[in-house]
Protein backbone atom coordinates (compact mmCIF):
# COMPACT_ATOMS: atom_id res chain seq x y z
CA UNK A 1 0.00 0.00 0.00
CA UNK A 2 1.11 3.65 -1.07
CA UNK A 3 0.27 6.76 -0.03
CA UNK A 4 1.33 9.84 -1.64
CA UNK A 5 0.85 13.12 -0.08
CA UNK A 6 1.86 16.87 -1.60
CA UNK A 7 1.72 20.33 -0.62
CA UNK A 8 3.41 23.58 -2.72
CA UNK A 9 4.16 26.81 -1.53
CA UNK A 10 1.34 29.62 -1.72
CA UNK A 11 0.69 32.90 -0.68
CA UNK A 12 0.09 31.94 3.21
CA UNK A 13 3.42 29.65 3.26
CA UNK A 14 5.64 32.68 1.43
CA UNK A 15 3.89 35.20 4.65
CA UNK A 16 5.67 32.50 6.97
CA UNK A 17 8.64 31.52 4.90
CA UNK A 18 9.05 33.32 1.21
CA UNK A 19 10.27 30.29 -1.05
CA UNK A 20 9.19 28.33 -3.46
CA UNK A 21 8.93 24.85 -3.01
CA UNK A 22 7.38 20.92 -2.92
CA UNK A 23 7.11 18.91 -0.67
CA UNK A 24 6.03 15.32 -0.96
CA UNK A 25 5.68 12.65 1.59
CA UNK A 26 5.60 8.93 0.30
CA UNK A 27 4.12 6.50 2.83
CA UNK A 28 4.51 2.90 1.82
CA UNK A 29 3.26 0.00 4.04
CA UNK A 30 4.45 -3.34 4.12
CA UNK A 31 6.60 -6.04 6.09
CA UNK A 32 8.22 -2.56 7.06
CA UNK A 33 7.25 1.21 7.37
CA UNK A 34 8.86 3.65 5.21
CA UNK A 35 8.12 7.65 4.92
CA UNK A 36 10.23 9.41 2.79
CA UNK A 37 10.09 13.02 2.30
CA UNK A 38 10.95 14.72 -0.59
CA UNK A 39 11.66 18.69 -0.62
CA UNK A 40 11.88 20.60 -4.10
CA UNK A 41 13.44 23.98 -4.57
CA UNK A 42 11.01 24.87 -7.44
CA UNK A 43 12.50 28.45 -6.86
CA UNK A 44 15.02 30.74 -8.33
CA UNK A 45 17.10 31.06 -4.61
CA UNK A 46 18.87 28.32 -2.56
CA UNK A 47 17.55 27.72 0.94
CA UNK A 48 18.45 25.62 4.03
CA UNK A 49 16.06 23.24 5.66
CA UNK A 50 16.23 20.57 8.53
CA UNK A 51 13.53 18.08 8.74
CA UNK A 52 12.19 15.36 11.01
CA UNK A 53 10.30 12.56 10.33
CA UNK A 54 8.65 12.58 14.35
CA UNK A 55 8.26 8.71 14.81
CA UNK A 56 6.59 8.11 18.08
CA UNK A 57 6.77 4.52 19.49
CA UNK A 58 4.86 2.85 21.77
CA UNK A 59 7.37 0.41 24.08
CA UNK A 60 6.57 -1.45 27.34
CA UNK A 61 8.99 0.10 29.89
CA UNK A 62 10.63 3.19 29.50
CA UNK A 63 13.23 2.18 32.01
CA UNK A 64 13.88 -1.10 30.33
CA UNK A 65 14.13 0.08 27.13
CA UNK A 66 17.67 0.99 25.32
CA UNK A 67 17.99 2.64 21.80
CA UNK A 68 21.69 1.15 20.53
CA UNK A 69 23.81 2.30 17.66
CA UNK A 70 24.32 5.83 18.81
CA UNK A 71 27.83 4.99 21.11
CA UNK A 72 30.41 7.10 20.59
CA UNK A 73 28.37 9.77 18.64
CA UNK A 74 28.37 13.39 19.54
CA UNK A 75 25.04 14.77 20.87
CA UNK A 76 23.80 18.33 21.23
CA UNK A 77 21.85 18.08 25.17
CA UNK A 78 18.40 20.41 24.63
CA UNK A 79 18.08 19.87 28.70
CA UNK A 80 22.03 21.45 29.07
CA UNK A 81 21.08 24.53 26.46
CA UNK A 82 22.10 22.44 23.93
CA UNK A 83 25.45 21.47 25.76
CA UNK A 84 27.50 18.74 23.24
CA UNK A 85 28.21 15.74 24.43
CA UNK A 86 29.33 12.04 23.89
CA UNK A 87 27.40 8.94 24.16
CA UNK A 88 28.62 6.55 26.07
CA UNK A 89 26.96 2.95 25.54
CA UNK A 90 23.31 2.35 24.47
CA UNK A 91 20.68 5.57 25.30
CA UNK A 92 18.61 4.41 28.03
CA UNK A 93 16.44 6.86 30.13
CA UNK A 94 15.82 7.53 33.61
CA UNK A 95 14.17 10.55 33.66
CA UNK A 96 13.85 13.75 30.87
CA UNK A 97 15.75 13.06 27.73
CA UNK A 98 16.20 15.70 24.74
CA UNK A 99 19.25 14.58 22.24
CA UNK A 100 19.95 15.42 18.76
CA UNK A 101 22.57 13.16 17.52
CA UNK A 102 25.00 14.21 15.05
CA UNK A 103 26.77 13.05 12.01
CA UNK A 104 24.44 9.54 11.98
CA UNK A 105 23.67 7.52 9.25
CA UNK A 106 23.36 4.45 10.60
CA UNK A 107 20.68 2.78 12.23
CA UNK A 108 18.86 2.61 15.30
CA UNK A 109 17.34 -0.18 17.06
CA UNK A 110 15.11 0.33 19.90
CA UNK A 111 15.14 -2.71 21.98
CA UNK A 112 11.90 -2.72 24.25
CA UNK A 113 13.25 -5.44 26.65
CA UNK A 114 9.98 -5.41 28.36
CA UNK A 115 8.53 -6.34 25.54
CA UNK A 116 10.88 -8.70 24.15
CA UNK A 117 11.24 -6.72 20.59
CA UNK A 118 13.45 -5.13 18.77
CA UNK A 119 12.12 -2.25 16.53
CA UNK A 120 15.07 -0.97 13.80
CA UNK A 121 14.65 2.41 12.10
CA UNK A 122 16.80 2.49 9.14
CA UNK A 123 17.64 5.57 7.22
CA UNK A 124 18.60 7.56 4.13
CA UNK A 125 19.14 11.29 3.14
CA UNK A 126 19.91 12.00 6.99
CA UNK A 127 22.89 12.30 9.39
CA UNK A 128 20.71 13.63 12.79
CA UNK A 129 18.82 11.45 14.97
CA UNK A 130 16.91 13.06 17.50
CA UNK A 131 15.84 10.60 20.86
CA UNK A 132 13.33 11.97 22.78
CA UNK A 133 11.31 10.94 26.10
CA UNK A 134 9.33 13.77 28.13
CA UNK A 135 9.62 11.89 31.41
CA UNK A 136 7.57 12.25 34.45
CA UNK A 137 7.78 16.41 34.88
CA UNK A 138 7.46 17.07 31.07
CA UNK A 139 4.37 15.33 30.53
CA UNK A 140 2.40 17.31 32.17
CA UNK A 141 2.68 20.05 29.99
CA UNK A 142 1.02 18.24 26.94
CA UNK A 143 -2.48 17.98 27.03
CA UNK A 144 -2.46 14.82 24.82
CA UNK A 145 -0.26 12.94 27.53
CA UNK A 146 -2.21 11.34 30.32
CA UNK A 147 -0.23 11.23 33.82
CA UNK A 148 2.48 7.71 33.57
CA UNK A 149 2.64 7.90 29.76
CA UNK A 150 5.89 9.00 29.71
CA UNK A 151 6.69 5.35 30.65
CA UNK A 152 5.66 3.76 27.52
CA UNK A 153 6.86 5.57 24.94
CA UNK A 154 10.09 6.98 23.18
CA UNK A 155 10.97 9.28 19.85
CA UNK A 156 13.55 8.12 17.57
CA UNK A 157 13.71 10.74 14.81
CA UNK A 158 15.47 10.38 11.35
CA UNK A 159 15.79 14.21 10.75
CA UNK A 160 18.83 16.63 9.79
CA UNK A 161 19.00 19.37 12.74
CA UNK A 162 20.94 21.49 13.67
CA UNK A 163 24.20 22.15 11.90
CA UNK A 164 23.22 18.87 10.13
CA UNK A 165 20.82 20.91 7.79
CA UNK A 166 20.62 21.22 4.22
CA UNK A 167 21.06 23.70 1.71
CA UNK A 168 18.94 22.93 -1.19
CA UNK A 169 19.94 24.99 -4.46
CA UNK A 170 17.56 26.02 -7.47
CA UNK A 171 15.96 23.34 -9.01
CA UNK A 172 17.65 20.69 -6.25
CA UNK A 173 15.51 18.30 -4.20
CA UNK A 174 16.48 16.00 -1.42
CA UNK A 175 14.40 13.02 -0.10
CA UNK A 176 14.71 12.07 3.67
CA UNK A 177 13.42 8.58 4.78
CA UNK A 178 13.17 6.24 7.30
CA UNK A 179 12.38 2.53 7.29
CA UNK A 180 10.86 1.27 10.62
CA UNK A 181 10.58 -2.38 10.77
CA UNK A 182 10.86 -5.58 13.49
CA UNK A 183 13.94 -6.55 14.01
CA UNK A 184 15.14 -10.27 14.35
Amino acid sequence: VVLRLGVGDDAASHALWDFAFDLELVVTVGSTLSLALTTRNTGLVAFNISQALHSYFSVSNIGQTQVLGLDGTSYLDKLQNFAPCQQTGAVSFSAETDRVYLGTTASCVIDDTAGHRRIQVAKAGSTSTVVWNPGSEREKAFADMAAGEHKGMVCVETCNAGPDEITLAPGASHTLTAIISIAA
